[in-house]
């Protein structure tokens, strides 16, 4: 059999103390006579503050902590409503210039950008606009190529991609298109590998990821990468869904995804490492159509509906993953 030094070339250290750590190191604990390891925290949820406005198939954009929702569909709210989070409770700030729902948002609470979006089924001319947050007001931006709604982006307030989403009748009109941003006006860019909408992604122009959507009934659990030039199909979701939250600041190899619509409302989670598809603690309250901010190792869930009534959410929910911690090797 093996030992360490053959696989990795080099002893286990033995120490006095806990070294400086990096992920994946192992050494030998004196002081305690245990072997240690830094691994991978657990995660989990909790409640965090109630929303002003429940709302469902909204836009976000920030951190855990200093979050943005803006715009989305409630019977209970404005459709071009604004509010943020400062990790304990949430603030109403002034509305984006046009309201409707299903607009997708990147950046963060004081440099966000509102993608696109739809007043109800029929062509509709505000699918092209994008808006622009400053921490306090909206303006307007130069307009999309092609309207459009229930897309995924990713990137910053000055240079963001956006891709798929829905266009109306005749049928759902699900899309592969892909546009960039480069903080002045919108370029077309090559297409996805499946048609879809209802759907969410985070990352970078350059390295962004994207995952599940429509079509129904129970949503895809498709994945892909962007490199830049192209969209390449990567390890699936456990769980097809659409209209779910993700943490909108994720990277293309660091992404947690939340709730959503299956067959059902759900309340599962899943952790993309860069490689696979893991599933973690579930939220306390299955949801559909909710939106997310953050990292993998801090965001949030917040508002949303279960059916028949949308927008009827108002809990949010944090998670905490504490990304590396100690462990002790144990023989059972």
């Amino acid at each position: 059999m093996a030992d360490y030094k053959g696989i990795k070339g080099f002893k286990v250290q033995s120490l006095a103390a806990d070294p400086t750590l990096v992920e994946g190191q192992v050494w030998y604990n004196t002081a305690g006579s245990a072997l240690k390891y830094l691994g991978i925290g657990a995660g989990a949820w909790a409640s965090g503050g109630n929303v002003n406005n429940a709302r469902s198939n909204f836009g976000s954009a920030g951190l855990a902590t200093a979050a943005v929702i803006f715009l989305g569909e409630s019977p209970y709210a404005d459709k071009n409503r604004t509010e943020e989070y400062n990790g304990t409770a949430w603030t109403e700030t002034n509305n984006a210039l046009t309201a409707r729902q299903q607009p997708s948002g990147v950046g963060t609470q004081t440099a966000a950008l509102a993608i696109g979006g739809t007043t109800g089924p029929g062509d509709d001319p505000i699918g092209k606009l994008s808006e622009h947050y400053d921490g306090s007001c909206w303006t307007e931006g130069n307009d999309l190529n092609a309207y459009r709604y229930g897309m995924a982006s990713a990137g910053t307030q000055t240079a963001a991609i956006t891709v798929g989403g829905s266009t109306g009748p005749p049928g759902p009109g699900y899309q592969t298109t892909s546009e960039t941003w480069n903080g002045t006006s919108w370029a077309e860019g090559n297409n996805l590998s499946s048609a879809r909408g209802a759907f969410n992604g985070a990352g970078t122009t350059t390295a962004a990821i994207v995952t599940g959507g429509f079509p129904p009934p129970s949503g895809l659990a498709l994945t892909e990468t962007w490199n830049g030039t192209s969209w390449t199909e990567v390890a699936d979701m456990n769980q097809p869904r659409a209209h779910f939250a993700a943490s909108a600041a994720g990277t293309s190899t660091a992404f947690l995804t939340a709730c959503g619509q299956s067959s059902t409302p759900t309340a599962k989670t899943e952790l993309w490492d860069g490689t696979s598809w893991t599933e973690v603690a579930d939220t306390a309250q299955a949801r559909i159509a909710p939106e997310g901010a953050g990292t993998t190792a801090l965001a949030i869930c917040a508002t949303g509906y279960t059916a028949p009534s949308p927008g009827g959410i108002v809990a949010t929910e944090e998670w905490d993953s504490t990304p590396l911690s100690v462990k002790t090797v144990t023989v059972s």
